[in-house]
């Protein structure tokens, strides 16, 4: 049996812009100089360009703080970890506190307009067809840091009926590597083949370090939130596939 282990964002949706416009709306329970439900155009279109450097929700309203600061793209691209930190610092609060805002002004903005959040985000074109018709013989699930209850609301929107059991999020406080072990180890997996799909090349290079894992067969989404620098990575690493839209999930 085949098994897929899915990323969401990045990989069958792009929420870049809802992200960002959920993180200015958690950001105003932060700093009092932001103001109003959307970011400025300009700090908007720069995020755009920066969200290759996000990995979980929270660290969005620290990258469009540090855009709204001024700090230019070069120097958040290359500090972004060091100055997200000392950021976070500057809060006087803990992640799990910005990730806890972030996920409810989501919430309060899904309960107020519901079809203004399902339109700042989309299905990648060409990615859902091959996974509604995937053969008997093979299973996905969805592997994400992203809170379950949103890839829930979004995949049903899309007409897509997928069991909660099949959705590991934010709330399952575990890394996608040791997940994937986890997975592993169960005995109902046994004979499986598994394929990991994901557009972050740090992620797949952290599967790569574990040795447990090495059964694993790696994909880079070309179409995701990643660089040209790192498709070129991806591409003469000798553990992963970089796959565009047309190959999605063909093994």
């Amino acid at each position: 049996m085949h098994v897929f282990a899915l990323d969401f964002d990045g990989v069958l949706c792009d929420s870049a812009a809802e992200s960002a416009v959920t993180a200015w709306r958690a950001g105003t329970r932060i700093w009092s100089d932001w103001q109003g439900l959307e970011p400025p155009p300009h700090c908007l279109s720069r995020f755009l360009a920066l969200r290759p450097l996000i990995e979980t929700g929270y660290q969005t309203v620290l990258l469009l703080r540090l855009i709204e600061l001024g700090h230019s793209d070069a120097v958040i691209t290359e500090r972004f970890s060091e100055l997200s930190e000392q950021l976070l610092k500057e809060t006087d609060q803990p992640a799990a506190y910005l990730a806890q805002l972030f996920g409810a002004a989501r919430d309060e903005w899904i309960a107020r307009d519901l079809p203004g959040w399902l339109a700042r985000q989309r299905f990648y074109p060409k990615v859902l067809e091959p996974l509604i018709n995937l053969p008997p013989e093979s299973e996905w699930y969805i592997l994400t840091t992203k809170q379950e209850r949103f890839v829930q609301l979004l995949l049903a929107q899309a007409g897509i009926d997928v069991p909660a059991e099949r959705i590991f999020g934010l709330e399952r406080d575990r890394s996608k590597e040791a997940t994937l072990e986890h997975w592993l180890l169960n005995p109902a997996f046994s004979d499986s083949c598994f394929h990991f799909v994901e557009d972050r090349l740090a992620t797949l290079l952290r599967v790569v370090e574990r040795n447990r894992l090495a059964t694993v067969q790696l994909y880079l989404a070309n179409w995701g939130y990643n660089t040209a620098e790192e498709r070129q990575r991806a591409q003469q690493h000798p553990r992963i596939t970089v796959w565009n839209s047309e190959s999605f999930l063909m093994v």
